[in-house]
């Protein structure tokens, strides 16, 4: 008889689910830079799980987009580029702006009321510029994508949301390769970022900008709060072609897997 947890649930179900949320952090997060390897002793021997689950995980992460499977070399973590941050960048704001006139026009004050709580959570979750703490770096990704998601949640197309998810993802996870961990992207850069550069960074991860978005989604005026929304994500993306551009040599922001 399988070993079944008193939940229900079958154990090895639990530990490939554990083992992909485990992964996916990690690759989020740039504990698992663009391009590396990922072998399967390595991976048993950092997690403390079995085979069997750590490739059902990979398998996933795989449909995901977050890792790459080739020929005699196995799974490697998926690469980076400023051409797929751009192309992820628009696909973002048709997505949440799309989603966001729908949400506006259908949500009530529960909505309402969750945008607000989300919005306090964010204010409170202090920036993760400079830090080398993960976890510093995971909760401000889960607090400010919380943020967004909540601006969206009442839109009515499920499909929109997935996309939204998988694009917020993909974001985060080119995000941290190019703010928080440039050495992953060129190991010839300095590890952290000069004074003009996380001034600019700051600009874009304010409290500011989120709280008119929400004022003008609140007020139900649904151009200005797409115009600000599209403006959030259009400076997000002018800050990392700068950060692009400042590579040394010239070198292309891209990884290899």
């Amino acid at each position: 008889m399988a070993n079944v947890m008193e939940s229900g649930t079958p154990a090895v179900v639990l530990k490939t689910e554990s083992a992909f949320e485990a992964l996916r952090q990690d690759i989020i997060s740039g504990l698992l830079a663009p391009g590396r390897p990922l072998r399967m002793a390595a991976l048993q021997e950092r997690y403390g799980f079995g085979a069997t689950p750590l490739r059902e995980a990979l398998s996933r992460l795989e449909e995901k987009r977050m890792v790459v499977l080739a020929p005699n070399r196995g799974y490697t973590v998926a690469p980076v580029s400023l051409a797929e941050l751009e192309d992820l960048g628009q696909a973002r704001e048709a997505i949440e702006c799309a989603l966001l006139k729908d949400a506006i026009e259908r949500g009530d004050t529960d909505w309402e009321a969750r945008i607000v709580a989300s919005h306090y959570q964010l204010s409170r979750c202090p920036m993760p510029i400079g830090s080398d703490d993960v976890e510093i770096r995971l909760r401000w990704i889960e607090t400010h994508d919380g943020f967004h998601r909540s601006l969206t949640a009442a839109a009515g197309s499920s499909w929109l949301k997935s996309y939204q998810e998988q694009t917020l993802e993909q974001l985060q996870r080119h995000y941290q390769a190019l703010l928080f961990h440039p050495d992953a992207v060129n190991p010839e850069r300095p590890h952290h970022h000069d004074v003009e550069t996380e001034g600019m960074l700051r600009d874009v991860l304010a409290l500011a900008p989120h709280s008119d978005i929400m004022s003008a989604t609140l007020d139900r005026d649904t151009q200005r709060a797409v115009t600000l929304l599209r403006r959030h994500i259009q400076l997000a993306l002018q800050l990392h072609r700068e950060i692009a551009r400042r590579l040394p040599n010239g070198k292309a922001f891209t990884t290899a897997a």
